[in-house]
């Protein structure tokens, strides 16, 4: 249990996770392995795209759980009897996540040329797109007295 101290958090209510979320971060140290680039290509439209020299199809599993983005790789294949004079390329296991807001999904993820390309759409529920509204004028009523 944590006890927030500082006074403009304390007059939050029911944001717990939103700070153990900034908590975490605050701890991350972030990878440099593999190189990655976050493209944003439209208000809806999202492409990462990450590096991934020597890694093949099977090699790479990508999954979203809980708006979390998972990529990890390990190579299935070393070759322990290769004599390198100089070996730059890395193929060393990796697991990177990237959280996802709300409403993303992931729509396609392609392996070329070494680059894995992960294609994400922000759907946006009906429910917070802007609702147009109409407007009307007030049609005269005519009072109609009645006989006695």
């Amino acid at each position: 249990m944590n006890f927030l101290t500082n006074p403009i958090t304390r007059s939050f209510v029911g944001f717990d996770n939103l700070f153990d979320e900034f908590e975490r971060l605050s701890s991350y140290k972030e990878q440099s392995y593999p190189a990655y680039n976050i493209e944003k290509l439209s208000d809806s439209d999202y492409k990462i795209t990450l590096a991934l020299a020597g890694f093949a199809e099977n090699d790479i599993n990508a999954e979203v759980k809980d708006g979390i983005l998972s990529i990890k790789a390990a190579k299935d294949n070393i070759n322990q009897n290769a004599s390198y004079i100089h070996r730059g390329i890395a193929e060393r296991s990796f697991s990177r996540q990237f959280r996802l807001a709300d409403n993303i999904e992931v729509t396609n993820a392609e392996l070329i040329n070494g680059m894995l390309i992960i294609s994400l759409h922000r759907n946006i529920p009906e429910a917070e797109l802007p609702k147009q509204i109409e407007i009307k004028t007030p049609s005269k009523k005519i009072l109609s007295k009645k006989a006695a």
